[in-house]
């Protein structure tokens, strides 16, 4: 059975290594990829960065550095390995057994086992999670049996007998590592049971037969983490000359002594590592040195390995073991060798998995209180550090150091991480940002950071140039990036001049989530246009009524928003009872909606402001209408009966770029314009946010028309609607009262009525 390599196998509790920097708990920013690129990889490493932005994952921050580091000429022509980044960042899905990839391993041993003994494939017991696929032992050993199990079954010598003792010692291997086939139950949260290794074939039987099982009782006590035994029993193997499985022995007793190097058991891993943080330095020296001599051990036996040509096909998983020793028994001392590999931008960062080992040690060593010593092995690491620390001073030194000094490569490196964290530049950092060649790696984060600083030092015009020709420009175009373009579009926006003219920059194309087992954007996927929080904000509490139907006029906008838009100015108009204003408005969604079409025409016709008012609180109710833009699409038809709510809007903001439960602040959304008529726009907040919400609003509509107009046959529905809606959501103080004001009517005028069954208490 074999033992798969993989390099860091050994060391999975040394790091919970994650493919982002920022914690997974964070808001979700639907616009802008704040961990990683979404550019792909193969272009991203070849300094097509788009906008760095300083809450990258340290090793795309790392590609970033190179890249500035080597130039748009000197990139292209550094050495590189398919997915070598995605690689070196862990982005997989690591030791996960997918269900369907495990039931089939299992499946096709036990296909193997009834072929071989000509017996049927044996039923699991219930509960068995061998059935659904999940799976402990790793596939490779399914398969590797597989085939030594095939090859026996037709050897001259095989026997019924000889076949169902391997299958049974194998079984045994299978139990050791947690896959019983007679288990009933998971064993998960319950000790550990102690499975016996396979009884050893007799003497007398012939020797192949006894080789064959003898890696068996290897492999047994390998996964019974008896690392000192399994180690002995391999390379005894190993060291048979013309064993069947001789090529593996000394392998597969290399990766045991590994193990043994680094075993803790897992009652003890907790205790171990407390006593790790709080040793002495003396302590911490004499472990070193025990450390120190382990990994001697290992490497000598890799150097034999290594020696043998025989065993060429298994030198650089013999390495790989090595280096991951390396990793695990001294990782400061192996962290400060691979920081001064890698702060050569010219070396190939994946030569030997450099980057990804430095990666593993550095997600453990600079998350600790001690990395600020680790901040001097390397130029590169320092400047991590200082982006991911927002260290802008520190940043603006190091660059104006190096200008002095005439060092072009780390200049532009630092140039880019100061402009990167200053929220606003000095004059030399301005001249050099707008010196930087569109070519160059950098160019559209420093072209950001300008737009930035130009809109936060009052110069809007440059900000309005400079964000024009970037927008139109071929560099943004060529970078592919959603998030970039939607960091240019936000700033764009911020820095309009009229409503007109910030219609131009609200719609954004979702910056879509990264494949996780490729690192890339997947291909045919369409990106999704919307609003962003900033832009919803802004025509929820940024705009008049006259001024969002500017906004709706806007051609470059998708029709199906307009119609939303000019369907919340059409609300607020009547809410705020300007019938004329509101009449208009209603033809501009006539026009603008096929959906609405009939509701708009219909309230056009009415004679009377009662009856309009009353029939677009109706559309309201079957189509989600609300006087305040909404994040989702309104409904193409009219909402189920029983399913209506009055939940169209809450309390309305009662003041310009106050918030209305937009997602600003997983956006990160900039402070909107203020623009177009502010002195209507601000008595209209005024008068809309001391209306109710949309329950309590619309239910007092109802117990009003109830009392003026007590045959209308809506009416029992609105009263079941009203009752309903006060279950939760946005409400008023007196919501209880109105819920059982609404619930009272209900029952004694309508009692007989199927809304009043469907109603049998208030909330």
């Amino acid at each position: 059975m074999k033992l798969f390599p993989r390099l860091f196998a050994v060391i999975t509790t040394l790091v919970c290594a994650g493919a982002a920097h920022a914690s997974s708990g964070e808001a979700y920013d639907p616009y802008v990829n704040r961990s990683a690129p979404d550019i792909a990889l193969s272009r991203y490493e070849t300094g097509e960065l788009g906008v760095v932005m300083n809450s990258f994952n340290r090793l795309y921050l790392y590609a970033a550095w190179r890249g500035v580091m080597l130039g748009a000429d000197g990139i292209k022509q550094a050495p590189i390995e398919a997915a070598g980044l995605l690689r070196a960042i862990g982005n997989r899905r690591g030791g996960w057994v997918d269900a369907s990839d495990g039931a089939g391993g299992y499946k096709g041993w036990e296909q193997a086992v009834s072929a071989a003994l000509h017996k049927p494939v044996p039923e699991l017991p219930p509960g068995n999670s061998l059935t659904y696929g999940y799976v402990n032992c790793p596939l490779t050993s399914y398969s590797f049996a597989i085939t030594t199990l095939n090859g026996l079954a037709k050897r001259s010598d095989a026997t019924p007998e000889r076949l169902a003792a391997w299958v049974s010692s194998q079984r045994q291997v299978f139990k050791t590592c947690g896959d019983d086939l007679n288990a009933t139950r998971s064993a998960f949260g319950q000790p550990k049971p102690v499975i016996p290794p396979p009884v050893e074939l007799p003497a007398s039987e012939v020797l192949y037969w006894r080789q064959m099982q003898q890696y068996q009782i290897a492999a047994a006590a390998f996964y019974s983490e008896d690392y000192a035994r399994a180690a002995k029993l391999f390379a005894a193997i190993g060291a048979t000359d013309k064993h069947p499985l001789r090529g593996w022995g000394e392998y597969l007793s290399l990766r045991a002594q590994a193990r043994a190097a680094v075993y803790v058991a897992e009652d003890q891993r907790w205790k171990e590592a407390q006593a790790i943080r709080n040793e002495s330095p003396e302590a911490a020296a004499a472990r070193l040195v025990a450390q120190q001599k382990k990994l001697a051990a290992i490497q000598a036996s890799v150097a034999r390995l290594l020696g043998d040509p025989e065993l060429a096909p298994l030198h650089e998983a013999s390495r790989a073991i090595g280096r991951s020793m390396q990793v695990y028994l001294t990782p400061t001392l192996r962290f400060a060798e691979l920081s001064k590999l890698l702060d050569d931008p010219r070396a190939n960062p994946y030569k030997d998995d450099h980057l990804g080992d430095w990666r593993v040690l550095a997600d453990d060593l600079l998350q600790s209180p001690s990395r600020e010593a680790l901040r001097g092995s390397a130029g590169f690491v320092d400047w991590i550090l200082t982006i991911q620390q927002n260290q802008p001073a520190h940043a603006l030194a190091q660059w104006q150091r190096y200008v002095k000094d005439g060092n072009q490569p780390q200049a532009r490196v630092w140039l880019l991480a100061s402009a990167l964290l200053s929220p606003k530049l000095t004059p030399e950092q301005e001249q050099a940002a707008l010196q930087v060649s569109p070519k160059a790696p950098e160019y559209l984060t420093l072209r950001y950071a300008l737009a930035r600083h130009y809109r936060l030092t009052g110069q809007a015009d440059k900000a309005r140039a400079l964000g024009d020709a970037v927008i139109a420009g071929p560099a943004l175009a060529a970078a592919q990036s959603n998030s970039a373009r939607n960091l240019f579009l936000q700033e764009r926006f911020a820095v309009a001049v009229s409503p007109a003219d910030a219609a131009k920059y609200l719609m954004r194309a979702q910056a879509l989530d990264l494949d996780s087992d490729t690192g890339e954007v997947a291909k045919n996927r369409q990106a999704r246009a919307d609003i962003a929080a900033d832009g919803q904000r802004w025509l929820n509490s940024g705009l008049s009524a006259a001024d969002l139907l500017t906004v709706a006029a806007q051609t470059s906008l998708p029709a199906a928003w307009r119609a939303r838009i000019a369907t919340a100015a059409w609300m607020r108009y009547d809410l705020l009872r300007q019938q004329d204003a509101a009449l208009s408005a209603a033809g501009k969604v006539e026009q603008l909606s096929p959906a609405l079409a009939s509701v708009a025409a219909t309230y056009r016709k009415l004679p009377g402001e009662a009856e309009r008012h009353h029939t677009l609180l109706l559309g309201a109710l079957h189509y989600g209408l609300s006087p305040m833009f909404q994040g989702y699409a309104m409904e193409e038809k009219p909402r189920q009966p029983e399913e209506t709510l009055a939940d169209m809007w809450c309390k309305m903001p009662s003041k310009a770029g106050a918030d209305y439960m937009e997602n600003t602040e997983a956006e990160a959304s900039l402070p909107t314009p203020s623009l177009g008529d502010t002195a209507t726009r601000d008595k209209e907040l005024a008068q809309l946010s001391a209306l109710k919400t949309a329950t309590g609003y619309i239910g007092d509509a109802v117990m009003a028309r109830a009392k003026a107009q007590p045959a209308d046959p809506d009416l029992p529905w609105l009263l079941y609607v009203t009752v309903q809606s006060t279950r939760g959501g946005c409400l008023d103080a007196d919501a209880k009262t109105l819920s059982k004001s609404a619930f009272t009517l209900l029952h004694k005028r309508y009692g007989n009525s199927g809304w009043a069954a469907k109603t049998p208490y208030y909330y």
